[in-house]
């Protein structure tokens, strides 16, 4: 582009200058507050360039890279970076840049000279408050103008060049400031257009190229064929070479789209308000946000996103529609020359509660129950489809079940259950692999129910029941009773193998009190989870109390899982209440923990004697099982109190090597079977 330097004077015979006035207020609110990225940012420049007819935008700024960052003591490192703009557009003269570009929160539409459309092309202009010139400095301190415009004249278009510097605008309040010009300034180019450069960045990020193309994708429509925006990594352009942004391909589920173009909103007033685009179901769930919900356009440019036109919580499929709805909504009428301002400076949300608001909010929330109904059927199958195969329960139900009606009844189950299951939770194994087990665990007992049903229809029609059917109606009951036995020895291997995995790693007390709380055969094998009983909650509570009273602590007994780390775990065994005080492994019981104990121990022994309805319950008293690797009691009177205890059976204690020895043994044929069957499954599996 070639520069002549022949300055312009204005006909005072001084060069007018370039000011700015403004508050601090109105630059930190409009500036810095409602622009973080640098994606919103660059829009808000590319919509200068639209509206000012250009046909080519270029951006180049360097992609998936810090602009700044922000040092331990607050200070900032900057880099040598520059984001810069250009357009194609007719561009502005220095005294239209003082005019227009300068006057900050003028409503340009209301201008007769510059109009709501734009100078050639005729576009509605995307612009209206005026403050688009300040979103850089959400980004950056430095703003840099470089502007060709107005009549061609011999020498070509002139140019202004001033800079906008943060630090500087700021210093007074409301007062005209006078910008310090560049050194293109009052020259000359051969072609009109505009170019922003932006410098001096805070701690922000520019994101990949992917991530960038979509945002900036998200918020432009690209119907015009005369409107490209160029993206030039300035950092690395071999990796990313020069590339148009596309518009955003969405992929939806058949069948769930549906056009607008024929559903108009219906204003209060009765006022018809035309609409286009399209809603639908995504086929995945949101990865990114510039995908999520339905984008909402007026004027060729984003205005609002939604995912659910702000229905209240509740509404039937509300997790669905906010997971997967998407599409694009024109409404011309959210950005009127003359009417109501709708849309939120940063163009990501409009006035809800306006009149238009309340109206779009009904519309789309008919529109959010019938494509709710239409997209039911597909989604499940696709999450049926992605479970079965995911599970790959067919293969293991025929290997578990040598009867193919119980491995048929499986498969069945999983397409039903699959088909309500948690798709996001589809991608972990472990969600799936308990979601399989649950189906094959269940299938011998529903395909018991559907034999008793045929053969109950047997006798009631009449018929003398077969020989095969009573066989068959007794083989699929003991195959149900070895389901059961065998979802028994499942979540007893589980327990073991995490008891083990506990003790090994050290882990603190807290965690072994709560498996024992879901496992408390582990400290006996006779022991099984029934401990949740009336009686069992009602000592909890009035223990809990009556501690409280007598000492002023608070001690937490834990029959489930408890939030606060609890000091006992009950566990109610016949006529004895057992309360399981579990030490850290690799910790010695000390003095202090002694005395804790037989603290404790009182407290039982009054609170007993006390609540006489509460010792019916049990008539055999207490127990408490200590599990504590070691003892290191250096006051002779703590030992004797323990010794006594222990030889009374009020306490016994046991060390974690031989509780961990003991329960590997006490389910040692569970192990067994568990471990054969992983080896056979390996094997299979190569």
């Amino acid at each position: 582009m070639a520069t002549s330097n022949k300055p312009n004077a204005s006909k005072a015979g001084h060069l007018r200058p370039y000011e700015l006035r403004i508050s601090r207020l109105t630059i930190d609110k409009l500036g810095v507050k409602l622009y973080d990225k640098a994606s919103a940012v660059v829009a808000e420049l590319i919509a200068n360039g639209y509206d000012a007819d250009a046909e080519n935008v270029y951006v180049r700024l360097p992609l998936n890279s810090a602009l700044a960052t922000k040092k331990k003591d607050g200070s900032v490192t900057e880099y040598e970076l520059v984001i810069e703009v250009e357009d194609d557009g007719h561009g502005m003269t220095p005294d239209e840049a003082i005019d227009y570009y300068l006057e900050v929160g003028k409503d340009r539409r209301s201008n007769k000279a510059q109009g709501a459309y734009s100078r050639t092309k005729k576009r509605p202009v995307m612009g209206r408050k005026g403050i688009g010139k300040l979103a850089p400095f959400g980004i950056c301190k430095r703003i840099e103008v470089i502007s060709a415009g107005g009549k061609r004249t011999k020498d070509g278009y002139l140019v202004a060049n001033f800079y906008l510097d943060y630090d500087e605008i700021v210093k007074d309040d409301n007062k005209k400031i006078e910008l310090k010009r560049g050194p293109a300034d009052r020259t000359f180019r051969d072609r009109p257009g505009t170019t922003i450069r932006l410098s001096n960045f805070l701690p922000k990020r520019v994101p990949d190229a992917e991530t960038f193309h979509r945002q900036l994708a998200s918020r432009f429509i690209f119907a015009q064929p005369d409107f490209k925006i160029i993206v030039e990594d300035s950092k690395n352009p071999i990796a990313n070479p020069q590339r148009q942004v596309a518009p955003l391909d969405v992929a939806i589920v058949n069948n769930t789209k549906i056009s607008l173009d024929s559903r108009p909103v219906k204003a209060e007033d009765g006022e018809v308000l035309r609409v286009k685009g399209w809603l639908a179901m995504a086929k995945d769930s949101y990865k990114n946000e510039e995908m999520a919900g339905v984008r909402i356009y007026a004027r060729n440019k984003i205005v609002a996103t939604t995912r659910d036109f702000e229905q209240p919580a509740g509404f039937t499929g509300e997790f669905t529609v906010r997971s997967y709805l998407v599409g694009e909504v024109y409404a011309e009428w959210l950005d009127l020359d003359d009417g109501e301002d709708l849309i939120r400076s940063d163009r990501q949300g409009i006035l809800w509660d306006s009149e238009y608001g309340r109206a779009l909010r009904q519309w789309g929330a008919e529109l959010i129950r019938e494509i709710g109904k239409i997209s039911k059927e597909p989604r499940r199958k696709r999450v049926r489809d992605a479970f079965m195969a995911k599970s790959d329960i067919e293969r293991k139900a025929k290997e578990r079940f040598t009867d193919s009606a119980i491995a048929n009844v499986a498969v069945e189950l999983g397409k039903q259950i699959g088909s309500f299951a948690a798709e996001d939770e589809l991608q972990d194994d472990d969600y799936v692999e308990d979601l399989t087990e649950i189906i094959l665990s269940v299938a011998p007992h529903k395909a018991l129910i559907e034999a008793f049903q045929d053969f109950s229809k047997e006798i009631s029609g009449g018929e003398k029941p077969s020989l095969t059917s009573m066989v068959d109606l007794f083989g699929k009951a003991q195959i149900a009773e070895m389901a059961s036995y065998s979802q028994i020895a499942v979540e007893r291997v589980r327990a073991v193998r995490e008891l083990e995995k506990i003790v090994l790693s050290k882990s603190d007390e807290s965690e072994l009190q709560n498996l024992i709380t879901r496992a408390p055969w582990l400290v006996d094998q006779t022991w099984s989870v029934i401990s949740k009983n009336q009686a069992l909650k009602t000592f909890k509570a009035t223990f809990e109390a009556y501690y409280k009273k007598r000492t002023g602590d608070e001690v937490t007994l834990a029959i489930d899982f408890e939030a606060k780390r609890p000091d006992f775990t009950l566990v109610s065994l016949g006529h004895k209440l057992h309360v399981v005080e579990i030490k850290a492994p690799s910790h010695d019981l000390d003095d202090a923990d002694a005395t804790r104990l037989f603290n404790y121990l009182d407290a039982f022994d009054a609170f007993f004697e006390n609540h006489p309805k509460i010792r019916n319950e049990f008539p055999e008293l207490y127990q408490v099982d200590l599990i504590v690797d070691g003892k290191n009691l250096k006051v002779p009177a703590n030992r004797r109190s323990l010794k006594d205890a222990c030889d009374k059976q009020i306490v016994v204690m046991n060390n974690w090597t031989d509780f961990l020895a003991n329960a590997t043994k006490a389910h040692e044929q569970f192990l067994d079977i568990n471990d054969k069957a992983n080896a056979l499954r390996i094997k299979l599996t190569k």
